[in-house]
């Protein structure tokens, strides 16, 4: 057991070396690999290149592992589209082929000499360890990590230019330095504050050694006294020589005594230096120890930190893909449901357009009909209109009472008649020469209030206008319409009551269907109207008053609402019964296409 404990205890310094060999070696082969990949990154980021090689030429100066480095990060790469070789060159000569040279300090040229050699080649310098001024870029490593030098004005001086992130990294790499010089200033305190405590520690135990070298050097004082007083008592008699013999023995075994102590004390005091050198060693070896462990724990951060960021970058694809397999999914049933949609729409529209035609010709048809109707009802209507005249004029002394008041009753049918024919092709004939124009509302009206002076004169009746918008619009309808209601207004008003009309308008915000549109308003202080009657009001010959109280045809407001329909609009009434009207209607077009057409 013992000996196995021994070749355990033998082994352990050659697995440690091993181990830090093995280290050693994969931070080489680390720093390498960077190094290769900041050399091709900064050769990316510099424009100036002259020469016209198919591929780009990166020599390296006397260096086959940095070479070797390159070659390997060269096979997958390309520099201003150009393919990567990498040439090793042990002298200063056929430096012209390169578009890039690399040099580190360790090769033993003056960076002078090489960019003296380089000065008419258009040759790219990259050097490592040399002074920043005479250098075109300079990298230094540091702690695995390489901090990056551009002297702009020596790379111009040769034809290059950086580009501007690499001045940035540049700047950060300056920025890093200056952080790991303060870390290793405060690296540098700490170990002063403990190299200051140990110094501390020594001095005590040197004043304890002191002490206890004082303590004998008083003991051996002591010893000289003793002596001195023996001298003394050797005069005295034989009784005290005996005694005085006595303590003389006593005196020599303290003196045996005093000289183990002393010799202990020494062997002590050698031992603590001992001690202490072991102690030195151990901790110098313990700090080794612990800068290895730093490093191995850097590197396997540094190996965690990857990996950590490789399962990120798989996660974030995953899910990527993930996403993007909805959204296709998403689009496929979208695309089919917008694809039935639309052969919906498609059906739907035909037969819109199919329903659309054939109202249209009805619509024409019924017009053309209550033309027609109305222009040959009234031949038919003039005749018995002048038989009926004829009668009355001719034979009225030979009728009785009876026939005379038949005759009256089959005139009075007859004008009534003329009338309704006349108001049903005026129903038929609105908006079939219909015009669009850019209108002033208050002109029109105005112009529609002359029109009234003679009943005006006769009613006293007021007509004011408001804030009154430019509109677009068919004028001969949209003069109809205010004619209506205006003569509506004043018609139908209380008795021994001054007719007072207001009438203004605005302009209403756009919509998703219309563009244009416009709101105006009638009010009256006339008789009103019931609640009941009011939607049915704009039907064709629809009256709510005898003949007799209000004269009238009843298709004044249907007229309204006709014009109402070519404009896109709607038309209502607010009322109450004896209190007065509110006649409100909308304007609204869609687009300058709409307002051009017509439609």
């Amino acid at each position: 057991m013992k000996y196995t404990f021994s070749y355990i205890c033998f082994l352990l310094p050659f697995l440690f070396l091993s181990n830090v060999l093995l280290a050693q070696t994969n931070k080489d082969k680390l720093v390498s690999k960077k190094r290769a990949i900041y050399i091709m990154n900064i050769a990316e980021q510099v424009s100036g290149y002259k020469k016209n090689n198919k591929r780009f030429v990166i020599g390296v100066l006397q260096d086959k592992t940095i070479a070797r480095s390159l070659l390997m990060g060269s096979l997958n790469r390309k520099i201003n589209g150009k393919p990567i070789d990498v040439k090793l060159t042990d002298n200063l000569n056929h430096l012209n082929d390169f578009d890039l040279l690399y040099a580190k300090k360790s090769s033993g040229f003056e960076i002078e000499q090489i960019l003296l050699q380089i000065e008419k080649s258009s040759t790219l310098l990259i050097s490592e360890n040399y002074n920043f001024e005479p250098s075109m870029i300079n990298i230094s490593n540091l702690q695995e990590d390489f901090i990056i030098d551009v002297n702009v004005n020596r790379m111009a001086r040769y034809g290059f230019s950086p580009s501007s992130s690499l001045l940035e990294s540049s700047i950060k790499s300056a920025k890093n330095w200056k952080q790991l010089y303060a870390r290793t200033k405060v690296v540098a305190q700490e170990q002063k504050q403990i190299l200051e405590e140990q110094q501390k520690e020594l001095k005590e135990q040197r004043k304890e050694v002191f002490i206890k070298k004082i303590e004998s050097l008083s003991k051996d004082l002591k010893i000289e006294e003793e002596q001195k007083r023996v001298e003394n008592l050797k005069e005295l008699t034989k009784a005290q020589h005996e005694k005085f013999t006595a303590t003389r023995g006593q005196l020599k075994e303290l003196e045996n005594r005093y000289s183990i102590q002393k010799a202990l004390v020494n062997s002590k005091e050698k031992e603590i230096l001992s001690q202490k050198s072991l102690i030195d060693k151990q901790n110098e070896f313990l700090k080794t120890q612990e800068r290895q462990i730093q490093l191995q724990k850097e590197i396997l951060g540094e190996q965690q930190e990857k990996l950590s960021l490789q399962q990120k970058i798989n996660w974030l694809l995953l899910s990527l893909i993930l996403l993007i397999l909805l959204f296709l999914f998403y689009f496929y049933k979208t695309r089919q449901k917008q694809r039935r949609l639309i052969k919906d729409l498609e059906q739907k529209n035909t037969e819109i357009a199919k329903k659309s035609k054939i109202l249209t010709r009805q619509n024409n048809e019924l017009e053309q009909f209550a033309f027609i109707a109305s222009h040959d009802l009234q031949e038919p209507l003039h005749t018995v209109t002048s038989f009926s005249n004829f009668l009355l004029e001719d034979y009225y002394d030979q009728l009785d009472d009876m026939g005379k008041e038949n005759l009256v009753y089959i005139k009075e049918g007859c004008d009534r008649m003329s009338i309704l024919i006349r108001s049903l092709l005026e129903y038929s004939r609105i908006g079939s020469n219909r015009k669009l124009e850019v209108i002033d509302s208050t002109k029109l009206l105005h112009n529609i209030i002359k029109n009234f002076n003679a009943t005006i004169n006769e009613t006293g009746a007021k007509i004011i206008l408001g804030v009154m918008p430019e509109i677009k619009g068919y004028r001969l309808e949209l003069g109809l319409l205010f004619q209506n209601l205006i003569s509506n207004a004043i018609k139908f008003r209380k008795h021994n009551q001054v007719p007072i009309v207001h009438i203004h308008g605005k302009k209403l915000p756009e919509t998703d269907n219309y563009k244009y549109r416009w709101e105006f308003h009638v009010k009256d202080n006339g008789i009103g109207i019931s609640e009941k009657h009011q939607n049915e009001i704009f039907n064709i010959f629809k009256r709510l008053h005898a003949r007799d109280e209000y004269e009238g045809t009843g298709i004044g407001l249907a007229h309204c609402k006709k014009i109402i329909g070519f404009h896109h609009g709607d038309i209502y009434v607010k009322s109450k019964k004896g209190v007065g009207s509110t006649f409100s209607f909308t304007i609204q077009f869609k687009d300058d296409l709409d307002i051009i057409e017509g439609v």
